[in-house]
């Protein structure tokens, strides 16, 4: 089928985000599930997974480059698979680039401009324009490889965006601009910033380690291959300061929300209406996993954990969900959430309960974490168990005074605390999750009955 390769977001703010190294090549064949890319956000290190199986058709965007969310990367199809329809997605990006919102220092002016003067204005006002031209990386790329000036060029792609075809056709009728060839950088490390973090917690010299990931980059292996070259006090010594750092204090927030009784009548009714349906013993905590995974269906950097200063998104829902028994705290997992129908949620979560009851032992790492308030006792951060990411605790029983005709009456309410790592998620992401949630709980009719199918 294929399908192209788009800059996930990983989080509500994230603005921009930069491809930190490509694990295939062009051309690799790919399974689904493997990890493409390795990409880095304004907070947090992030992966790109192959959503299905086939070859990585195309890169189009060079380690190193910072990209808004949603612009396409890559094409991954079958080998023999027409792809023109795909490509034509990066042409229409190509057409209508975002403004940068980068600020630009204004030159000072002069009388009398110097030679030097007159021509950095040249080549500024030459970037200048080629900032202006509507053209894709790969056309930009090949301009590059064939001397092209991109701003002598006639687009005919969509609103007139320079294509590759473009930049060959005028390298074939020799009419191209001479272009300064600027003196080469100095040449620097390459490596991604895990691989810089593992070499400062080790205390490893970056510029002594030959690169063996792609284009010759350091990778992390090849970080703690050169600790162990090195004198052994030293390394130690390293290890334990890292060690002790940990993440500090405020590592979890918790946002909450607290509305009228209406959401926590729906919670309970529909919880009442599906024991009788299908006459099994249904918990409001069943129901309600039903609206957390639609949630996180909407808002996948939820469901996901953080380890080795890397924040991975998991398409499985693996959700956590929290109960006390004998006064100690079980986490039996249900996993798979994603794919079950709610008879089988339901028996999942008896099974696994009572298989932690006997065993004392809970279940697998989640992906999300899950509670009750009544079947837990405890805060949300509570909740929370590394490498987890986020966890949700939910109070249907609460009563609000609210005025009434004959003085003050007692209104049911819900309220939805949200625990939530802020080394990977933000206070805006955790507001609209908890929105969503919301609307998901007022569907939640709906959503257990389209289960039935699964």
């Amino acid at each position: 089928m294929g399908y192209v390769v788009k800059m996930p977001k990983l989080g509500l703010e994230m603005e921009q985000g930069t491809l930190l190294e490509w694990y295939s090549e062009e051309g690799d064949p790919v399974e689904e599930g493997e990890v493409l890319a390795e990409i880095e956000s304004e907070k947090s290190i992030g992966e790109i997974e192959a959503r299905e199986g086939g070859v990585l058709r195309l890169v189009d965007i060079d380690e190193g480059e910072t990209v808004p969310p949603g612009t396409p990367i890559g094409i991954v199809a079958d080998a023999d698979e027409d792809i023109t329809g795909f490509e034509a997605e990066f042409d229409q990006a190509a057409a209508d680039p975002e403004e940068s919102t980068e600020p630009v220092d204004e030159p000072a002016e002069s009388a009398e401009p110097t030679a030097e003067a007159e021509t950095a204005a040249s080549a500024s006002s030459a970037e200048s324009a080629s900032a202006q031209v509507k053209a894709s990386p790969r056309a930009e790329r090949r301009a590059e490889e064939l001397d092209v000036t991109l701003s002598t060029v006639d687009g005919t792609g969509p609103q007139g965006a320079i294509t590759e075809e473009d930049v060959e056709a005028v390298a074939a009728s020799g009419e191209t601009e001479a272009e300064t060839t600027p003196a080469p950088a100095a040449e620097r490390v390459k490596a991604s910033p895990r691989s810089k973090r593992r070499a400062e917690e080790l205390g490893v010299d970056l510029a002594g380690i030959d690169g063996s990931g792609p284009g010759g980059a350091i990778t992390e292996d090849d970080v703690e291959a050169a600790a162990e070259e090195t004198p052994t006090d030293a390394v130690e010594s390293a290890v334990s300061d890292a060690g002790r750092a940990g993440v500090g204090p405020g590592r979890y927030r918790t946002a909450t929300l607290v509305v009228d009784g209406g959401a926590a009548d729906t919670l309970i009714e529909t919880t009442e209406l599906a024991a009788e349906a299908f006459d099994i013993e249904v918990s409001p905590l069943d129901t309600l996993l039903v609206a957390t995974s639609s949630a996180l269906e909407n808002h996948p950097t939820f469901n996901a954990t953080f380890e080795d200063d890397t924040h991975h998104l998991h398409r499985q829902q693996d959700v956590a969900l929290a109960a006390e028994a004998d006064g100690e705290l079980l986490t039996p997992v249900v996993e798979g959430v994603e794919g079950r129908s709610f008879a089988d949620l339901v028996e999942t979560r008896h099974v696994k309960t009572d298989e932690a009851v006997a065993s004392g032992v809970s279940g697998t790492r989640a992906t999300f974490a899950l509670a009750l308030e009544g079947e837990f006792d405890g805060d949300g951060e509570s909740l929370l168990a590394p490498p987890t990411v986020a966890g949700l605790l939910a109070d249907a029983s609460r009563r609000r005074a609210t005025p009434a005709e004959n003085g003050v009456s007692l209104d049911r309410c819900l309220s939805l605390s949200l625990a939530y790592d802020t080394r990977v998620l933000g206070d805006g992401d955790a507001e609209e999750f908890l929105e969503t949630l919301l609307e998901r709980i007022g569907d939640l009719p709906e959503l257990v009955l389209a289960t039935y199918g699964k």
